[in-house]
């Protein structure tokens, strides 16, 4: 799963909540217990994932992890050519991170950026085929490793 304490449209809706606890990257401010749970739920994915390789040697079972992929993007945005204020959205309207609920992709009053591949979010939730590209670009590499080495062995 993907840091949700960091997607611009979770940080928009518990803005307003009972003083949130927040954790603050070298360019972002995240929330902290959204991503925990994920945390916690790819923990428990990977244990299971074991468990199954474990049962069934035969079978390639593959984990692809996009939690730390999108948290390196999101401490480093301008080393893959995102701009610093990285959870500011590429479509949307006037609000914080340029996301407003009310004013989605498509509609007239909203809004996109002029150059999509500097920014990690398109709209609030997704992310833009450049932050995608990144990250199917190190898990094919990842993969392609981890197959060629266990078929070696």
């Amino acid at each position: 799963m993907i840091p949700s304490g960091c997607v611009p449209s979770i940080l928009v809706a518990l803005a307003d909540t009972d003083a949130p606890e927040y954790d603050a990257t070298a360019t972002a401010t995240c929330l902290k217990e959204p991503n925990e749970i994920v945390m916690i739920h790819n923990s428990l994915l990977r244990d299971a994932i074991e468990k199954l390789r474990a049962e069934h040697p035969n079978v390639s079972i593959i984990y692809t992890d996009m939690f730390n992929h999108i948290m390196e993007m999101i401490k480093s945005p301008e080393r893959f050519g995102f701009k610093r204020d990285v959870l500011t959205v590429c479509c949307g309207g006037p609000g914080r991170y340029h996301y407003n609920l009310s004013v989605v992709c498509g509609d007239e009053a909203a809004t996109t950026c002029e150059d999509p591949s500097t920014r990690l979010f398109w709209d609030g939730v997704h992310l833009t085929e450049a932050a995608y590209h990144y990250i199917a670009e190190d898990w094919l590499n990842n993969i392609v490793g981890s197959v060629s080495a266990r078929a070696s062995s």
